[in-house]
């Protein structure tokens, strides 16, 4: 049985970060991030009051989101003595906010300004792949000994396989003096098309470290400015998984029934850096790598997900 299949969702009233309503105001080279609250909208409006307020964060239900999505399926079902199943989606999901449970600190990078912030959402994955299957073995043209030793194994492997996670770069300062969570929300520009660094590998040699993107790419935005950089432009590693499992179960009695089983999970031993999608379908895209420019490990992936693994087990029935 084969499917294709569109699936097209649009998301209105999503609850997030209203944006920062008392932001500072870009004033010329008097500006620095010492006197933001003196550049604040309300302490230029009426420097009595407003001095009493510093930044107002407010949340709302204006933010909207997009997801497209092709899916694809093909499955045969149980006979002839295996089960098969493979899927894929091309999807894309867009949104000018991102809910992360909780809804204290501003996301937005520019002044009253949220369709800024239009971009990937952080879940959002393009390219998925899935496919399993279960086979038994059956021999019934050799000996009777040898139909009996050959027959009723069972594998299944499973292979999964996805595009990375987005990740939002920032500047690291609060280039913008707009006085907008302390700066943390100034993006970079991106100055070199591709951002992914030409020679990855830095061996510290104890954990892995992979210079992922390069520090080349980017220029801090400048004093007063906004950066061109999208949010969540830049995307992590991707993922691929090849796990596969053999078992046979041996008859005692009628009464008892004996199961031996080899599990390996990441057969190939493929280095799976943490910022994709793990095989449990947990998203990691928060520890990928520094995202701060500003940081000395910037691009740098200093961890990766389980390496091979070979797991044994005997498991009695009764």
């Amino acid at each position: 049985m084969a499917s294709v299949s569109y699936l097209g969702n649009k998301t209105t009233h999503l609850w997030g970060n209203g944006g920062e309503i008392n932001p500072a105001i870009y004033l010329g080279s008097s500006s620095t991030t010492s006197n933001t609250n003196q550049r604040r909208v309300l302490y230029l409006a009426n420097p009595t009051l407003g001095a009493a307020y510093g930044s107002i964060n407010t949340s709302d239900d204006g933010a909207v989101a997009h997801y497209n999505g092709l899916l694809l399926s093909v499955q045969h079902r149980l006979s002839n003595s295996f089960t098969f199943n493979a899927n894929y989606t091309d999807s894309y999901c867009i949104s000018d906010a991102d809910f992360g449970a909780a809804l204290a600190a501003p996301n937005n990078s520019q002044r009253f300004n949220r369709h800024a912030e239009w971009g990937p959402c952080v879940f959002d994955t393009r390219h998925n792949f899935n496919t399993t299957l279960v086979a038994t073995s059956s021999m019934k043209r050799g000996s009777r000994w040898m139909n009996r030793l050959l027959s009723d194994w069972q594998i299944a492997p499973l292979v999964h396989v996805a595009s990375g996670q987005p990740v939002n770069i920032i500047t690291g300062k609060d280039n913008s003096l707009a006085g907008i969570n302390n700066g943390n929300n100034d993006r970079p520009n991106q100055v070199l098309s591709n951002v992914f660094a030409p020679n990855p590998v830095c061996n510290n040699g104890r954990t892995p470290c992979v210079q992922y993107v390069t520090k080349d790419a980017f220029l801090p935005n400048a004093l007063g400015t906004y950066g061109n950089l999208g949010r969540n432009s830049v995307r992590g590693p991707h993922n691929v998984n090849f796990d596969v499992a053999l078992s046979r179960l041996f008859r005692v009695t009628e009464r008892f029934s004996l199961q031996a089983r080899m599990d390996a999970f990441n057969v190939f031993n493929h280095t799976n850096f943490v910022g994709a999608i793990s095989p449990a379908g947990t998203i990691s895209a928060y520890t990928t790598f520094s995202n701060n420019l500003g940081s000395p490990t910037f691009g740098r992936i200093q961890s990766a997900f389980d390496p091979r693994i070979l797991q044994f087990s005997m498991k009695l029935f009764f």
